[in-house]
């Protein structure tokens, strides 16, 4: 072995020894580890939504301006947030959900007709009772609108968020398995990719070990990363280690 050979093999060695000995990065929040992949769709925070309700008969809608909420709706007499302005704030898009239907400023997108990626039994594409939804956050990019859906649960429900995008003039529901519009990455030609998450060990959702976090486009077939998330305590999937596989 010559001296070139040596040295080629040492270098070797050290990238197998770092790659053996790397540990795992750990996370407190899917927010973070989502953030901490790179290429989001939609970097930054999103934007908490209002409910305003009339008071007779009972509608309510969630919407980023109370104009919004009287297109939907021409009763006179309501209840819901007093500081909820007219128009949207500055950069904001002028969206309503009410549950049937996303609203981009005139534009009706009905929820019936999305393409659906989530799995059996979410993707139904049932409409959603305002009321039964505790938060909704908004993000947006460019043409881009997405809601984190949060309704009301117990019990595991925190695990679960019905994730709403309009990409590229199409609307998609996406997995609700710790789903987030944080989560959604750029891919090439104005695509995007998504989590899909399973998870990891006999006990499934009653004791996961882990999760799986497989990336797809957009067709909902074609994968495009795997992550391996590890459950130290398996009573909280929200403190996790996670390596690339």
């Amino acid at each position: 072995m010559n001296a070139r050979h040596r040295v080629l093999v040492g270098l070797l060695g050290i990238c197998l020894a770092t790659a053996t000995h790397a540990a795992p990065a750990s996370f407190t929040t899917y927010g973070d580890f989502y953030r901490s992949l790179g290429g989001p769709l939609f970097p930054g925070s999103g934007t908490d939504m209002a409910m305003p309700c009339t008071d007779a008969p009972r509608n309510c809608v969630w919407v980023t301006s109370m104009g919004q909420a009287l297109r939907r709706f021409d009763q006179t007499l309501w209840s819901g947030p007093g500081d909820l302005a007219m128009t949207p704030p500055a950069g904001v898009p002028d969206v309503a959900f009410d549950g049937e239907a996303l609203v981009v400023g005139t534009q009706r997108w009905p929820l019936s007709r999305a393409i659906n990626l989530a799995p059996a039994p979410w993707n139904d594409n049932a409409p959603i009772a305002a009321e039964n939804v505790a938060v909704m956050t908004l993000w947006h990019r460019g043409n881009s609108v997405c809601l984190d859906i949060r309704q009301v649960s117990s019990g595991k429900g925190d695990r679960y968020t019905k994730v709403v995008l309009l990409h590229e003039k199409r609307l998609y529901v996406l997995p609700p398995l710790f789903g987030t519009c944080a989560a959604i990455r750029e891919a090439p030609h104005h695509g995007f990719s998504y989590p899909s998450n399973t998870y990891l060990g006999a006990g499934m959702e009653s004791d996961p070990e882990g999760l799986q976090v497989d990336y797809l486009l957009s067709d909902g077939i074609t994968r495009v990363e795997r992550y391996r998330l590890r459950f130290p305590d398996h009573d909280n999937p929200f403190v996790f280690e996670a390596m690339r596989e």
